[in-house]
């Protein structure tokens, strides 16, 4: 997706998924003992569809990567512990020396703002902050240390180290923290505009974020999020708060040309977006098909799931659109050949020509013998 993102999104800067730092201490012990990259090629899916979380990590440190990405790409931890998550930006650093032509990353962020329910239980990201905000500005300051210890033997760019946390209960509440953060060792903050109880629900507290960029008066470089669905939209940010850059996650993952000024992006059907992103797919596997899986629903979501339609019955499986979104998460679904039939086929049901026009031929010349069966069966008609 990062590749996709600044090739066709107009992306400067991408971070990677959050790593927890326990697992990525584990991939850096296990590598030091036998430095064999294929040893983590292929992630082990269980048959309730979860992901051992060290293989994972494994395969997004050292597969999951190249120089060209690198240069440009913010790895993001998580966790709640000074010493380990000291520990693991120092494994980040080691690996990507050792693995990735000694070309570190662009940057090392702390999230600061999860709000997911595995933060909660697991206390990291915005609970962390919420229960004990001392313990985040530690590990803050752990981070600093180990990558200031770490690059005082290397030639070349110091990774930037920053957070990225959510607005907490007041303007002040929030502008001390981000103080703390910064005496601590930031270079940079990155803020999404909402309270974590908020998660990606309503609207963006712009006007905060706004007032926190002035208050700073330019001694930390502000990043904001939140809202932000397409070109006009960040731009619209960037003039309402000054913040110095903008940050966007869903909007990329609905639709990755949105950000692109208006006159100069050619519009493209939803369909077309997602065969795009396939290719891409096959060109930079992700760590298994569950991504794949995730990211066309996201991109599919509004054909698919429609929400402005208030005729659409979502569990009336006599409508094709049911069928496919349903159909889509399959534990079978887990080639691109697969998942290039199940667009053949959403053409094929939708019978939508202002969402199907300019289909590459890699999908059009698979849909007039595409069914259901054929895709879960990856394409072989006589067995």
């Amino acid at each position: 997706m990062r590749m996709l993102a600044r090739e066709h999104g107009n992306a400067s800067l991408c971070y990677s998924p959050m790593l927890r730092d326990k697992d990525v201490i584990s991939v850096h012990q296990q590598w030091k003992e036998t430095t064999n990259k294929e040893k983590w090629k292929r992630v082990q899916i269980d048959a309730a569809g979860r992901t051992d979380s060290v293989e994972e990590t494994a395969y997004l440190l050292i597969h999951d990567t190249c120089t060209d990405d690198t240069a440009n790409c913010v790895v993001q931890l998580c966790g709640s512990s000074p010493e380990s998550i000291g520990q693991a930006t120092a494994a980040v650093l080691d690996l990507y020396a050792n693995i990735n032509d000694c070309v570190l990353p662009a940057g090392i962020d702390l999230n600061l703002g999860c709000p997911q329910q595995c933060a909660s239980d697991e206390g990291f990201g915005a609970f962390l902050v919420e229960r004990n905000p001392e313990a985040a500005i530690s590990c803050i300051s752990s981070m600093r240390s180990a990558i200031d210890s770490h690059c005082i033997q290397l030639m070349g760019n110091k990774p930037t180290l920053s957070a990225k946390i959510r607005l907490m209960k007041s303007f002040d509440d929030t502008l001390f923290f981000i103080r703390k953060l910064h005496k601590a060792g930031i270079d940079y903050i990155a803020i999404h505009c909402r309270l974590p109880k908020d998660k990606h629900d309503g609207g963006a507290d712009w006007d905060t974020g706004r007032k926190i960029v002035a208050a700073l008066e330019s001694t930390l470089p502000v990043i904001l999020n939140g809202g932000v669905c397409d070109y006009d939209c960040a731009t619209s940010m960037l003039k309402q708060t000054n913040c110095h850059a903008v940050m966007i996650a869903t909007g990329y993952l609905h639709n990755h040309r949105n950000f692109h000024p208006s006159d100069t992006c050619i519009s493209v059907s939803e369909l077309s977006i997602a065969c795009e992103y396939l290719d891409y797919a096959e060109m930079y596997p992700p760590p298994s098909y569950l991504y794949i899986q995730k990211h066309l629903r996201w991109i599919l979501r509004h054909i698919l799931q429609p929400s402005d339609d208030f005729t659409f019955d979502k569990y009336d499986f006599s409508d094709p659109r049911v069928k496919l979104w349903t159909f889509l998460v399959r534990p079978y679904l887990r080639s691109i050949a697969q998942f290039r039939l199940f667009l053949a086929l959403c053409v094929k049901l939708l019978h939508d020509e202002d969402r199907t026009n300019r289909i590459p031929e890699s999908i059009s010349s698979l849909i007039e013998d595409v069914s259901f069966k054929i895709v879960k069966e990856g394409g072989q008609t006589n067995q």
